[in-house]
């Protein structure tokens, strides 16, 4: 939702009053006298005291300016619009807006001035199609003189076709207002960026993600939602380097971004980067260490090669939460690493806890590491459990007698 700033009250009058002859006033001009009234009302303006300012502008409307069609009326009518409009007036602002411009009076760049600021009033009021109307009558009166809008009324533009769920021109005209501004304004590179990614314009995304960064680059929500657009167009180095440089900057904060980073490391095949990430993130707080977790760091070590690291950390995620798969697991790595007391004692908690994947597969392997521990007699245990099995009998069969063969039976 687009949230329109406190509209800084701009004294257009004073812009066109200024260089204005100070007599022989014609018809696009004022008299001295006129001219230090009205500017005795926007310095009261300035100074907020909207009650003197009202009570003046009042006098200046009723006493020596009734007639409506003339210059120095739509003055009065566009100061009024003004003097409601710093008060965030809008609605009563409105209508003497309209009047200023009614019949014609304004020169060209009080005019435009004052269509701006109607159509500033109309977005308040959410009238956006008048918004949209006037914007494009007070473009189509200034580039016949080579004016074009301003990069606030080209957002203004923007804005109100988005209010209307017109995405195209909205992002054309807030794309023209970036581009014509004088500086970078964050807010509305925002827009243009959301915007791109809703119509999938990628590349320019991109573009305006940079802006964005370049703006602020401390806001992490930048560098993940350029990283975001790299993935959307299909360029997952540039998406995982921009995720790596705001890891990098201290940028992250959110737990889910630190664990997209370690899993597109993972899948990447970069498993010490990913120890790197979720090492960082469990030692500063950023990430849970619950099973989940700590199940993901494990997978990180085991793919690094890590297989110790890895069996301890899994016995972490464990202590948090029995699981018989992660004590299979256990087991597993500890008996393709030869460590037998750790491969049985994981075996027997997994087979406690009903993990059963292979029927029989477990009694095989904890006989295994029996024998290999030389104990013969609880090695031939297992394998009488496992002949049991369809699946272990013809394995559990040899093993039997290759184990009675080294008992010398």
């Amino acid at each position: 939702m687009f949230k329109m700033k406190k509209i800084i009250y701009i004294l257009s009058l004073i812009g066109f009053i200024a260089n204005a002859p100070v007599i022989n006033a014609s018809e696009d001009t004022i008299s001295q006298w006129t001219y230090n009234y009205f500017k005795r009302i926007h310095n009261y303006m300035e100074m907020e005291r909207f009650e003197d300012a009202g009570r003046e502008l009042e006098t200046l409307a009723n006493r020596y300016f009734k007639n409506e069609r003339s210059y120095e009326r739509a003055l009065i009518n566009q100061l009024y619009g003004q003097f409601y409009m710093i008060q965030g007036d809008f609605y009563s602002a409105i209508p003497w807006f309209e009047k200023a411009v009614q019949f014609g009076y304004l020169n060209l760049p009080g005019e435009i001035q004052t269509r701006s600021n109607l159509a500033a009033a109309y977005f308040q009021a959410g009238r956006y199609d008048d918004v949209i109307k006037t914007l494009l009558m007070t473009q189509e009166m200034g580039m016949k003189r080579g004016i074009d809008l301003s990069a606030s009324n080209f957002v203004m533009l923007g804005m109100a076709y988005y209010q209307l769920n017109d995405i195209q021109p909205a992002y054309k005209y807030i794309s023209k207002g970036n581009d014509v501004s004088e500086k970078l304004n964050e807010d509305w590179l925002q827009y243009e960026f959301g915007l791109a990614v809703k119509l999938k314009k990628y590349n320019e995304a991109i573009e305006v993600g940079q802006f964005l960064i370049f703006v602020n680059p401390d806001k992490s929500t930048y560098w993940k939602q350029l990283s975001g657009v790299y993935y959307g167009g299909n360029n997952e180095d540039q998406s995982l380097a921009g995720l790596e440089l705001a890891f990098e900057k201290g940028a992250m904060e959110k737990e889910v971004d630190f664990l997209n980073l370690s899993k597109y490391f993972l899948y990447k095949d970069l498993p010490t980067k990913a120890i790197k990430v979720l090492n960082f993130g469990f030692e500063n707080k950023k990430i849970k260490i619950d099973k989940k977790n700590l199940d993901l760091l494990a997978d990180a070590y085991f793919l690094s090669k890590d297989r110790e690291e890895g069996i301890n950390t899994l016995i972490k995620s464990l202590d948090i939460e029995a699981d018989s798969k992660t004590s299979y697991k256990i087991a597993r790595f500890a008996f393709e690493a030869e460590n037998w007391d750790m491969a049985i004692k994981y075996f027997n908690r997994a087979k406690s806890e009903k993990w059963n994947d292979v029927p029989g597969r477990i009694d095989l392997l904890t006989g295994i590491a029996y024998f290999e521990k030389d104990q013969f007699n609880d090695a031939l245990k297992y394998m009488e459990i496992a002949i049991n099995y369809d699946e272990s009998k013809s394995a559990a069969e040899g093993w039997i007698q290759y184990i009675k063969q080294s008992m010398g039976a």
